[in-house]
């Protein structure tokens, strides 16, 4: 699908990215095929760094994403402790990463990096709380999670948490939790949002690395599907209800088992086949146009074809 130009935001301005649509970094779904076609394609492409053992690992995989394109990639970093941030932080740095997503832990650990590389630093947020929190040390935006997101989740639906945090904090904020059309991200943009990040949608498509049979039942499901539970994790997420009805205890954090379950997001509701991730976000980019054009239609004296 042709887009009619780039779309200008505080994000694309910010990162140098063609369209204000983030991949979102999935645990064990976002690699280096889905950021790279996610980049390529004009968004920002992800990678979660907890899907990395080693920092070695990490370096060869975005070796193979630099081999696909030299476009913005971010990542999720987690500074909770667990993992080796600060020599992930350094290898992610050196391969021109400047778009830093905190999870767990303070974002001021990492603020003095990133900034000196001449990158951002955005915190994951559910509630106004960790966003002034977050505001306090210093982060250059947020993303706001909320209640229809894949995986960890907030209780807020995300129409009303983005107008809200942006009024409180006064940081751009990026609306994360059931976007995956165009229309849907003109929504969001409309309410205060500078960009948006795309997840579940993601998860069908050939690039994320995960099971044929996780994709087809994202692609099955519609929203009453989806079940929002702490006992996985010990935090509210959203999961597809098949993928955790025969849970009985939390596997051990490198345990294989995490594979067979399976985060989702309302917006399988949109998510109807399985096609590559830059289709879908040069489509999304295409029918923000259209839906800009239609609402602009609404407007006196404006032509409503």
């Amino acid at each position: 699908m042709k887009v009619p130009g780039k779309i200008r935001t505080e994000l694309t301005e910010m990162l140098g990215i063609d369209y204000p649509i983030i991949g979102a970094p999935m645990f064990l779904v976002s690699y280096e095929k889905l950021a790279a076609a996610v980049s390529l394609a004009g968004g920002l492409g992800t990678l979660p760094l907890p899907n990395f053992r080693t920092v070695d690992e990490l370096r060869r995989t975005l070796e193979s994403v630099r081999r696909c394109t030299d476009r913005p990639i971010g990542v999720n970093i987690h500074l909770s402790g667990k993992f080796a941030w600060r020599e992930q932080m350094a290898v992610c740095l050196d391969f021109g990463v400047r778009f830093f997503l905190t999870s767990l832990g303070d974002p001021q650990l990492i603020l003095d990096a990133v900034h000196g590389k001449g990158g951002v630093v955005f915190a994951d947020v559910v509630s106004l709380r960790q966003a002034l929190r977050a505001r306090e040390k210093g982060v250059d935006g947020l993303v706001a999670v909320g209640s229809a997101a894949g995986g960890h989740s907030g209780t807020t639906p995300t129409m009303i948490l983005v107008p809200y945090l942006k009024a409180k904090t006064g940081l751009p904020i990026v609306a994360a939790g059931g976007v995956s059309t165009g229309a849907q991200m003109a929504a969001a943009i409309a309410v205060g949002a500078c960009g948006v990040v795309v997840g579940t949608r993601l998860i069908a498509t050939p690039e994320a690395r995960v099971a044929k049979a996780y994709k087809d039942a994202v692609v099955r499901a519609d929203p009453d599907d989806i079940v929002t539970s702490d006992r996985i994790t010990g935090n509210p997420a959203n999961w597809l209800a098949e993928s955790i009805r025969v849970f009985d205890e939390r596997p051990d954090p490198a345990s294989k088992r995490w594979r067979d379950f399976w985060s989702a997001g309302r917006s399988v509701a949109q998510t109807e086949e399985v096609r590559p991730a830059g289709e879908i976000v040069r489509e999304m980019a295409a029918t923000y146009f259209e839906a800009v054009r239609v609402l602009k239609g609404t407007l006196p004296g404006e032509d409503p074809r």
